[in-house]
């Protein structure tokens, strides 16, 4: 489905893709002065990434699974009884 189109950039230094990316979020690589690639998608903010990297999105979700089977457990009564004397 390759296809290629001439676009002029406007005085605003704007490119419009159609409206059938309105709103859509796109990545845009320069590869080279004037060469750009342009890919839509949905991109992971900076502080978000280190979910994806290694295993640390299964273990996020095996403990959310293991916090439905667990409820919680009072267990600082004993050092707020010990704070009081």
């Amino acid at each position: 489905m390759a296809s290629q189109q001439v676009k002029i950039i406007g005085v605003n230094g704007q490119v419009s893709l159609g409206k059938e990316f309105a709103g859509k979020m796109v990545l845009i690589d320069q590869v080279d002065h004037g060469t750009w690639i342009i890919k839509s998608g949905e991109f992971i903010p900076d502080s978000e990434k280190w979910l994806y990297q290694d295993n640390h999105l299964s273990k996020l979700d095996k403990a959310l699974s293991w916090s439905k089977k667990n409820k919680p457990k009072d267990n600082f009564d004993p050092f707020i009884k010990d704070v009081k004397k």
